[in-house]
C-alpha cells in the first residue's frame, strides 16, 4: 500500500501558506491517482484524513465546504471539487506575491556556492512568485551571480539567452576554474625544485668547504687554519670579524641589525653600495605589546578573532596558531604570499621574529570594515592590530587627551 503525503502544516509561516498548500495538494493528487481513488466522497475523505487534524479544523469551519453528496433536487454533487475550491479560497489570501517577489530579488549566489545550488534556490522561490516566463529568472542570475565571466557570456547572448544555455555556460566555466586551480597547486613544487637546484649549484661553485677556505677563499687551506689571513679581519660588508668581504655569507637582515648593534661592528671605512641599497628597500618594524593588555573582538575574513590593539606598531600581526585556526574555519582572503618585505623585532629584543608570510583579508569591528594586510609570525605570543588599521576601524584615536601629554593616545 502506498504511503500518503505528509500531514499538511497549517501553523507555519503565513507568508508561504498558499505556496505550501499548492505543493501539498499536488502530492495528494498524485497519491489519489496512484491509489486509484476515484469517487468524490473517497477523494474528500482521503484529503481530510491525510491532511491531519489542523486541516480538518479549517475545513469544517468554512461555510459551504462540507457539502452533501446530493443537492435538494437529488442531483449528485462533486464534494471533492467543492472541498478543494473552498480550501483554495481560504489559503490563497494568505500568500503575498509582493513579498515572495521581494524575497526572490534578494537571492544572490554566495561565495563558494556552486551555480547549480544557486539556480535551485532561485527556481524554488520563483515558483512562489507565479512568474509567467523565465525572464525574471535570467535577470536575477545575471545580476546576482558571482562570476563576471558568466555575466559577460549572458550579455553577449542578449535576447537569445535561455536558462538552458546559461546552465551550460556556468558549468563550463566552473569546470575550467577547477582545472586551473589544480594546475596552480603544482606550481609551488616546481618553484621549490628550482630553488633547491640553484642552491646546490651556488654552494658547489663558491662555498664548498672541501675545495678551500670559506674565510679568505684560498684553496691551500681549510677554514679552521690558524694562519688564515682573514681570521682577524673585519668584513666590510656585514661588520663581523673572521672573513673577507668577498666571502661574506651573512644574511641581509643580520647585516642590517649588526650595523645598529653596540660593540659588534666597527665603522665601515668603505661603505658597500649593495648593502646601502638593501637597507633602503627593507623596513624594520618594532612590536610593543607582546605580553599584556585586554583584547577586542573582531572578524578576520569572516572568522572571529580576539586581538590586541598595538598603537606602537604599524603592522597587523597574527600568530601561526591563529593562522592555522583561521584556515581550519575557511577564512576568506583576497591574497596571500610567503614572501615578507619586513623584519619584525619585539621591543627590547635583539633577535628578529620569524615571519612565515602575509595575507590580505577584510577585518570587521562592529559596523566598520576595512581590507588590511596581516603578517603571520611563527611562535608569536599575541595577535596584534596595528595603529593604522585600528584608526581606520575607528577603535583607536590619536591625539591630545585633556590633562595629558599631546602625544598621548586613547582607544
Amino acid at each position: 500500500m502506498l504511503d500518503g503525503p505528509e500531514t499538511f502544516d497549517c501553523d507555519g509561516d503565513s507568508h508561504s501558506l498558499g505556496y505550501r498548500w499548492e505543493k501539498w495538494k499536488r502530492g495528494l493528487q498524485l497519491y489519489l491517482l496512484a491509489s486509484a481513488v476515484e469517487t468524490p466522497e473517497k477523494k474528500r475523505a482521503t484529503l481530510l484524513h491525510t491532511g491531519g487534524l489542523g486541516l480538518q479544523e479549517i475545513y469544517y469551519n468554512i461555510p459551504g465546504a462540507d457539502a452533501e453528496p446530493k443537492d435538494n433536487e437529488g442531483k449528485e454533487v462533486d464534494v471533492y471539487e467543492i472541498a478543494v475550491k473552498k480550501l483554495d479560497e481560504y489559503f490563497s489570501p494568505k500568500q503575498s506575491y509582493v513579498y515572495e517577489r521581494h524575497t526572490f530579488r534578494l537571492i544572490k549566489q554566495e561565495e563558494g556556492e556552486k551555480f547549480e545550488k544557486f539556480l535551485v534556490r532561485l527556481r524554488n522561490q520563483s515558483s512562489k512568485c507565479k512568474f509567467k516566463d523565465d525572464d525574471n529568472l535570467i535577470d536575477q542570475i545575471t545580476e546576482k551571480c558571482r562570476s563576471a565571466e558568466l555575466r559577460k557570456k549572458i550579455l553577449t547572448l542578449g535576447d537569445a539567452a535561455t536558462v538552458d544555455k546559461i546552465i551550460t555556460e556556468a558549468n563550463t566555466l566552473e569546470t575550467v576554474e577547477r582545472q586551473l586551480t589544480d594546475f596552480q597547486k603544482e606550481a609551488p613544487k616546481d618553484l621549490i625544485n628550482k630553488i633547491e637546484a640553484k642552491q646546490k649549484r651556488f654552494q658547489g661553485n663558491k662555498f664548498n668547504s672541501t675545495t678551500g677556505c670559506t674565510r679568505c677563499g684560498s684553496r691551500r687551506h681549510k677554514a679552521d687554519c690558524t694562519t688564515c689571513p682573514a681570521k682577524d679581519q673585519i668584513c666590510k660588508k656585514c661588520g663581523f670579524k673572521g672573513h673577507f668581504k668577498k666571502m661574506c655569507r651573512t644574511r641581509p637582515y643580520k647585516r642590517r641589525l649588526n650595523a645598529t648593534s653596540e660593540g659588534k661592528a666597527g665603522k665601515d671605512p668603505e661603505p658597500d653600495k649593495k648593502k646601502s641599497k638593501i637597507e633602503k628597500n627593507t623596513t624594520i618594524d618594532y612590536i610593543f605589546n607582546m605580553d599584556e593588555g585586554d583584547t577586542v573582538k573582531c572578524e578576520i575574513g569572516g572568522v572571529d578573532v580576539d586581538i590586541l590593539i598595538d598603537s606602537g606598531s604599524k603592522c597587523n600581526i597574527i600568530t601561526d596558531t591563529t593562522w592555522n585556526r583561521l584556515k581550519a574555519n575557511a577564512i576568506q582572503v583576497t591574497s596571500q604570499d610567503k614572501s615578507v618585505d619586513r623584519v619584525f623585532m619585539a621591543y627590547g629584543s635583539k633577535e628578529p621574529l620569524t615571519a612565515l608570510g602575509r595575507f590580505e583579508a577584510n577585518i570587521r569591528m562592529g559596523s566598520e570594515e576595512q581590507e588590511a594586510t596581516f603578517y603571520v609570525i611563527k611562535d608569536g605570543p599575541r595577535d596584534l592590530l596595528g595603529k593604522d588599521t585600528a584608526i581606520l576601524l575607528n577603535v583607536l584615536k590619536m591625539g591630545a587627551v585633556p590633562g595629558q601629554n599631546p602625544s598621548s593616545f586613547r582607544y
